[in-house]
Parts: C-alpha cells; sequence; structure tokens
C-alpha cells in the first residue's frame, strides 16, 4: 500500500554526490547548489539512506519518494494538507529548483485516494505570474510526505515581468491565428492572462523561457461544423505566436439537443421521453440488447458513463462538484446537416454526427470531460496522446461491460480480438459503416489494425497506430493532429489492454490482471499523479506508482460493489512488463530526428578536396550596409493592404556574425480579415552572373525563423534571362528548401507562395532559428558562359508572422588546384560554414539558441516593427 520499492523498474539511488547533479531539473545557479546537498543530506538521513530519484531535465520533471516506508518529512497529521505540502516543499524543495515554496506555487485541487492518502496539486508561480503547465504534486500520508513528483520550471529569474505588448495587442494577434485556421468564424476572446511558458516543454524537448498571454477563444457562433475552442500562446514582448493549442477533443443531469445546443432539450433528466437506463451487462459474451434512437442512445451512453465512473472510482459526474449541483448538466448535441463525420466534446457538450451515436464513441466524449477536471493533460504530443488515450480505455470499457451491441458491431465476434474477426478492444464498431470504415482504433494489435478483416463487407481505411514507441513504424513525430494525439495514443491504449488481458509482445510477458485492476490503476494515476503536460515516461512513473498505492486496497467493481480483485506485488510487476513492452520510457528524439530548420554550420560539408581550394568568382557579404545598386528589389500586394514590404539590410543580425546581412521581415502585423490582410511577397535578385569555366557552386549562409507553414521563402534561378523558377530538390548539395507551404485550397493559406517548396518556421523546440549554410551545385542549373541570376522570394499570408529571414555571405565558386599559396586568388571558400560561426550560446549539435538569446531574437522581431524600414535601392 506504500510507495513502491525500487524492484518496479524505477531507479533506487545511494544519496552520493552524483546525485545532486541527476537532481536538477536543469542547470542550477552556483548559489543554489550548497543549499542543495543540504536538504539532500537531510533527505538521506530521514529516507533510511536510500532515496528514489526520476529525473528527466528535458521535460523538467523530477519525482522524488523514500525507497524505504519511512516518509521523507514528518509532519503534524491535523494540520491543513496545503499546510504540510508547503511545509515538506519548505524543507525539501530546493533539490527541486524551488527556492521559496510559500511564493513559488499555489494550491490547484487536493484528491484523496482509496489507499488514505492525500495528494496537494500545487501550480508554479513566479513574481505571482502562473508558469503554463508547470504543476508539483506533495503526496502525503498520515505520518508525513512521502514524495514530490511533478514540473517545475527553471530559469525564470531572467526573464522580466513586465510585457512591452498589451494583452489587447496580443488578443488581437490571438483572433488573427484563429481567423486564419477557421475561415468563417467568429472568433472572441474569453479570457486572457500572463504567463511565463517553456517553449519545447509539451514535445519534450530543450526549449526556451518566455514572458507570455495565454489567450483563450472561442467562437461566438458556436458553428457545430467548426467549433473553435484554442489556447493561444503569444509571446509578450515580440508578439510572435508560440503556440496553438486546439482545445476540442474530438454529474448526472442529462441534457439532449438537436440541432443545436442553442434550441431547447428535447430529452431532459427523468423526463417523459427520457429512455429507461439499462443496467450493466459485465465483461461477458452474449449481449443481446441493441441500441435504441440516437437521442436515446445519448441519453443511455452519457448516464452509463456517469455510472462507470461512479460506480468504481466514487466520482460523481466529469467535474466531481467543481460546480453546484444544478449546473452539473451532462449536455449531448445531435448534430444534423453540419460537416460529418464527426464527434466531439467542446469543454460545455459533447457533440455528434448522426451514426456517432454508438456507446464506445460517447463514452469517449463525455471521457475527455473528466479527463479536463483531473489531471487537466493539454491536447498536444504526448500529453496530447494520453488525453485521448484515456478516452479510449474508459469509452471501450463501458462498450465490454454494457450488454449492447449495434449491427455493425454484431457482425464481429464478441470476445475475439479484431485479428480473429473479433470486437474485443475495437473503438467504434458499431458506427455507421460509412464512419466506422475510417475511424476504427484496434487497442490490442494497433500496429496491424485494418488488416484483412472488413466489416460488412467494409474495408477498414484506418491508419495503423504504433503499439510501441521506437519498435513500431507507426509512431507519429510530425506536428499535424496536434502532434499526432490520435495516433501516438495507440502507445497507451495497447499497454492498458495487454495489461487487462494478458500478452507477450515486444520479447515481454506481461500476466493479466484484469480489467478492474487496470483501470484503478489508470484512474488513481490521472487523479493523484498526473499532471497536464505528462509525457509518457512520467505516466508510466505514475502507474507504477499508484499500482503501489493501491496494493492491497479494497477496489469496486463495475456495479460500485466491492470486488474480489485485489492488487498484488505480482501485478505491479505485470505493469512494469507492459510500460517496458511498449517502451513508455524511451525517448523519441532521436528516432523522430528533431531538427532545426537549418543544419548547423559546423555541418557544412566541404566542396573542395584536400588537395583544392575554393576559387570565389562572385561574392556579396553586404558589409558595406547597403545593398549593391545592381541587385533588384521587387514587391507584390496580394491584397490593397499590403503594406509594400522589401528586402533590407539589416545591422540587428542574430548570433556572432558580421555586421550587416539582407533581411526578409515577417511582419506580425495583419488581421487575415478585410482591411488587415497583408497578404503579399517580396524578392531580391543578384545581378546577372556569367558562368566561368571553374564555378561548380553556389552558395549562402541565412537564418530562418518565421511563422511555420504560413510564411516562408524559396531560393529561384533565371537561366539567360530566362523566367525565375524555384530551384529544383536535385541540384541542392546542403541544406534545401524544406516542407511545402501550406496550400491556398485545402489549408486556406493567403500566401502568393501557398504550396511551394520553402525555408519556415523556427528550431524545433525553440522559438527561434540559427544559421545555417545552403549549397546549389550549378552545374545542374547552367553551363560555362551562361549568364544566371538567384532570387530570394519570400511571401507571407495576412497576419501573424514572427521574425523573418537573414541572408549572408553569397558566393559563386568552385575549386581549383592549391599552387601553395592556400589562397587559389579566393577571398573564402566553402567547407565548415563560411563566416560568422554559430552562436556562443547555441546547443550542441543543433545551432538552436538557449533562453538570453531566445529573448533577444523575439525582442528584435518586435523591436523592427517600432523602426522605420529601409527599403535599399
Amino acid at each position: 500500500m506504500g510507495w513502491m520499492t525500487g524492484n518496479n523498474l524505477m531507479m533506487t539511488t545511494r544519496l552520493l554526490a552524483p546525485a545532486l547533479a541527476a537532481l536538477s531539473l536543469l542547470a542550477a545557479t552556483a548559489s543554489a547548489s550548497p543549499d542543495r546537498g543540504v536538504r539532500l543530506a537531510q533527505l538521506q538521513a530521514q529516507a533510511g539512506d536510500a532515496l528514489t530519484v526520476v529525473h528527466r531535465p528535458h521535460q523538467q520533471f523530477a519525482l522524488l519518494r523514500a525507497a524505504s516506508d519511512q516518509p521523507l518529512i514528518a509532519l503534524d497529521a491535523s494540520a491543513p494538507p496545503l499546510e504540510r505540502a508547503l511545509q515538506a516543499l519548505g524543507q525539501f524543495g530546493e533539490t527541486l529548483g524551488v527556492q521559496r515554496a510559500d511564493q513559488a506555487f499555489v494550491l490547484n485541487r487536493v484528491s484523496h485516494d482509496a489507499a488514505g492518502g492525500t495528494h496537494v496539486h500545487l501550480d508554479q508561480v513566479h513574481r505571482g505570474v502562473p508558469v503554463f503547465a508547470a504543476r508539483v504534486v506533495v503526496h502525503l500520508d498520515d505520518r508525513g510526505a512521502r514524495g514530490i513528483s511533478g514540473v517545475v520550471i527553471e530559469g525564470l529569474e531572467a526573464l522580466n515581468t513586465a510585457p512591452y505588448k498589451s494583452a489587447a495587442q496580443a488578443e488581437s494577434r490571438a483572433l488573427a491565428m484563429a481567423r486564419k485556421h477557421h475561415s468563417g468564424a467568429n472568433p472572441v476572446v474569453e479570457s486572457t492572462r500572463l504567463v511565463y511558458y517553456r517553449h519545447g516543454l509539451l514535445r519534450g524537448i530543450p526549449g526556451s523561457n518566455h514572458l507570455a498571454y495565454e489567450v483563450n477563444v472561442v467562437d461566438a457562433y458556436r458553428r457545430a461544423e467548426d467549433p473553435v475552442r484554442e489556447q493561444i500562446i503569444v509571446d509578450a514582448n515580440s508578439g510572435v505566436v508560440l503556440n496553438r493549442i486546439d482545445r476540442i477533443h474530438r454529474t448526472l443531469n442529462r441534457e439532449i439537443y438537436t440541432p443545436t445546443l442553442d434550441v431547447p432539450p428535447v430529452v431532459t433528466e427523468g423526463s417523459a421521453l427520457a429512455p429507461a437506463d439499462p443496467e450493466f451487462a459485465g465483461d461477458v459474451t452474449g449481449s443481446s440488447r441493441i441500441p435504441a434512437t440516437p437521442t436515446d442512445n445519448l441519453y443511455i451512453f452519457a448516464g452509463g458513463t456517469y455510472a462507470l465512473y461512479d460506480n468504481m472510482f466514487g466520482y460523481a459526474g466529469y467535474d466531481h462538484g467543481a460546480v453546484a449541483p444544478e449546473e452539473q448538466v451532462q449536455r449531448s448535441v445531435y448534430l444534423i446537416n453540419q460537416n460529418c463525420p464527426n464527434a466531439y466534446w467542446d469543454g460545455v457538450s459533447t457533440n455528434y454526427c448522426p451514426g456517432f451515436d454508438a456507446d464506445d464513441i460517447v463514452s469517449h466524449e463525455w471521457s475527455h470531460g473528466y479527463t479536463e477536471y483531473t489531471h487537466g493533460l493539454i491536447y498536444q504530443y504526448q500529453s496530447g496522446a494520453l488525453n485521448e488515450s484515456y478516452s479510449d480505455i474508459y469509452g471501450e470499457m463501458y462498450d465490454l461491460i454494457n450488454g449492447l451491441e449495434g449491427p455493425l458491431g454484431a457482425t464481429l465476434t464478441e470476445g475475439e480480438y479484431f485479428e480473429n474477426g473479433g470486437s474485443r478492444w475495437v473503438l467504434g464498431e458499431d458506427l455507421s459503416e460509412a464512419a466506422a470504415g475510417l475511424l476504427l482504433r484496434d487497442m490490442w494489435d494497433p500496429d496491424n489494425f485494418g488488416a484483412n478483416v472488413p466489416i460488412l463487407g467494409i474495408p477498414v481505411l484506418s491508419t495503423p497506430s504504433p503499439g510501441s514507441v521506437i519498435t513500431s513504424e507507426n509512431y507519429y513525430c510530425a506536428t499535424g493532429d496536434n502532434g499526432g494525439v490520435h495516433t501516438n495514443s495507440g502507445v497507451p491504449n495497447h499497454a492498458f489492454a495487454m495489461l487487462a488481458d494478458g500478452k507477450s509482445f515486444n520479447g515481454v510477458d506481461i500476466p493479466a490482471i484484469g480489467m478492474i485492476k487496470a483501470a484503478h490503476i489508470y484512474f488513481h494515476a490521472a487523479t493523484h499523479y498526473q499532471t497536464p503536460s505528462t509525457t509518457f515516461p512520467q505516466h508510466a512513473d505514475a502507474l507504477e506508482q499508484s499500482c503501489a498505492d493501491l496494493t492491497g486496497v479494497p477496489l469496486n467493481d463495475y456495479f460500485g460493489e466491492v470486488s474480489g480483485d485485489i492488487i498484488t506485488a505480482a501485478d505491479c510487476d505485470a505493469v512494469a512488463a507492459a510500460m517496458l513492452a511498449v517502451e513508455m520510457r524511451e525517448d523519441p528524439t532521436e528516432k523522430c530526428g528533431y531538427l532545426p530548420v537549418l543544419a548547423p554550420e559546423a555541418e557544412t560539408p566541404a566542396i573542395c578536396g584536400e588537395d583544392e581550394v575554393a576559387s570565389v568568382s562572385f561574392s556579396e557579404d553586404f558589409e558595406s550596409g547597403s545593398l549593391p545598386a545592381d541587385w533588384v528589389l521587387t514587391s507584390v500586394g496580394a491584397t490593397a493592404d499590403w503594406p509594400d514590404t522589401h528586402w533590407e539590410i539589416s545591422a540587428d543580425v542574430p548570433g556572432d556574425r558580421s555586421a550587416y546581412a539582407a533581411f526578409a521581415l515577417d511582419s506580425l502585423e495583419g488581421s487575415c480579415a478585410p482591411g488587415g490582410d497583408i497578404s503579399g511577397q517580396f524578392s531580391m535578385d543578384t545581378p546577372a552572373i556569367t558562368v566561368n569555366d571553374t564555378d561548380t557552386h553556389f552558395e549562402f549562409t541565412h537564418f530562418v525563423q518565421t511563422e511555420t507553414s504560413w510564411d516562408g521563402g524559396n531560393l529561384m534561378v533565371s537561366v539567360n534571362g530566362s523566367a525565375f523558377s524555384v530551384v529544383d530538390a536535385a541540384a541542392f548539395v546542403h541544406n534545401p528548401h524544406g516542407a511545402p507551404l501550406n496550400d491556398a485550397t485545402v489549408d486556406g493559406n493567403t500566401n502568393p507562395k501557398a504550396g511551394e517548396a520553402a525555408w519556415h518556421g523556427s528550431d524545433q523546440g525553440f522559438a527561434t532559428g540559427s544559421w545555417g549554410t545552403t549549397i546549389v551545385d550549378l552545374t545542374q542549373l547552367a553551363s560555362a558562359g551562361d549568364t544566371v541570376q538567384f532570387r530570394w522570394d519570400f511571401g507571407q499570408d495576412g497576419c501573424n508572422g514572427n521574425l523573418g529571414w537573414f541572408v549572408d555571405d553569397v558566393k559563386v565558386l568552385g575549386c581549383v588546384a592549391d599552387v601553395g599559396n592556400g589562397s587559389g586568388g579566393s577571398n573564402g571558400g566553402s567547407g565548415g560554414g563560411s563566416g560568422g560561426g554559430s552562436s556562443p550560446d547555441s546547443v550542441s549539435g543543433g545551432g538552436s539558441l538557449t533562453g538570453g538569446a531566445s529573448l533577444a531574437l523575439l525582442l528584435m522581431a518586435g523591436a523592427r516593427l517600432r523602426r522605420r524600414r529601409r527599403h535599399m535601392n
């Protein structure tokens, strides 16, 4: 029943000197280190000379707990939970980077578990400003503090609390962003607050700290076909949009509406039209019941979900009494004649298109509400995948125990897995035929889902999900679907199904512990350990500790009765085995190849051989401070609102580089609406350059920091006076164009360069860019005697930019034999980067910038709007 020991695949560490380094979430200041050592020595003594330590610096996560049965610190059990938690943090918070616990945290909630434990959930603040997604949980029993876990963001002292941008300016940026992504919407601001935001936290990679505004936006029209509920993070100094988080997640007082929430309900709790609630059948086969009409189904399945959580966990309603009883209403909307197929939770109601009134789908959507009011998992990357997984898990549980089966599900064999033509652990098997072919998911074997098993002759078209983090080819690494929330949910889904039924996978045997035990362990983790930014490794920690907490504790079954299922140490070994099998603690960073926009200058390949030197026939480094007279600038707007932006020569060059570079501003202005649509493109052309016999390559160094997917630029070429065209991918030797910009038709991108291959975005995990060198094989474009002109063409849509695009050190060159003077008649060469070098603040191997440099670059973006632009002609 206590905190688990080291045999459950956790790291148990003797508190020797190396543990001091392992414990810090980021590099601590020199002054803090002695205090940390003192606190750790106290912990060592009080924990019986042993301490379990879990440290994940990229996730800003740490966990401390005694490996013995003794508490970390004895506390007065009669004191209020908050007082005891702050006392524990006051004693040992410095080991987590916390100097003054009473000033660093505010109470979020207090939860109590079935084993008698109390868990105090505290949100981090800095100088009175909330820290986004940073939460620590202090775990207490009647003797004292058993452990401390969670996310703490350090290094905030370097940031100011006074924003340069006003809240109104941030709201304007956020509304423009919402209009861009939701054509036809009327977005309005629901709330705005100033926060500290850690860029890269949700993705679990290194990042930088920012003072920012959290702007929550909804659609005043509440359109069912394109619901808007977004959390938009805007840098408070530069105005750059740092993140856009979609909060639409695709107590028993039910109301059923159709076709919208704006009309009176057609069914209410206990009314004459309300259908009877069938009792659960349990996890058995041989269902004989069939679903009712759509509105009745929404009513029955909402009530069944309420009963599932209430019976098993004593959790009455998705908000568990967070609002007054008369306001605890489960509102469901049956959408008619809307843009379907779709189903979603929007924070107020669950909403379903025709054919989506399936038991597991309805329970899935309502489970999003339970997630919002417990661990509050942010709907991006791994935390978002866990959000989806928790809905899948409890939605499928409800499906398995309610004794109902629809006409499509009835064509599958109950109790069998999908690979054998069965419906067990299949999500959405009772959807309409059209929806079922597209939206099904298999928790049991997610990697092989969709193969060879049609339903009523309908081929399953769903994309497989990953059953593990590293060995699965289906783990999603890109940014689409909020970072793969509907795909990577397959990993925790798989773990739960295997844990419940037992399976051998990835060379690991997972004994079956049954669905009741597994459900209690998962909900205990959600309620008492997990925080909004919980990642897969933190989820594994939480599950294993939850199993230890619940060992020997009576557990309720589906009917609200005490079951005969008792969690044992062997069950906790099974939990650990499941985590190992799906590689829950493995880091996908290397596999996913999270990279900067440009490979850093240190990785620039050498063009010339050992016995050769570069011969440069044309070069420009802009060090005169003005654009040469024979270079040409053009600017073309897509609307009358175009501000006639041009390339300029800038002295505000990021990084440790020379004094000047050419610069294309990615403007932060615009509203993406008539009167403020600043869509357009502008270019910078070299003069005509005659290719000589030794010229083989064209190169330049550049720095990219634009609005990802919407704004960006590319390299174009004209040969012998022909029309300019984008340089073909095959001609690039190093640092080619990135992915195409968003499409005009599909994505609504108003950038004139929509759909073109381009450089755009910022380094992954950071809000900034870094320098890199692009090399082009000139022989792929022209021959000796031809004339070439190169063009850097930049385009932007109607609002929400970033910093922009810097270009420097332009050269046409080739290689000649080294005659002994080492120059070859040139003024420079390629290989290892040309000029400038990486910033002294860059991260090893990535060229990305740390917090101070990141802030400077974002401030640069804002500062450019405060100065009159110089057009160099």
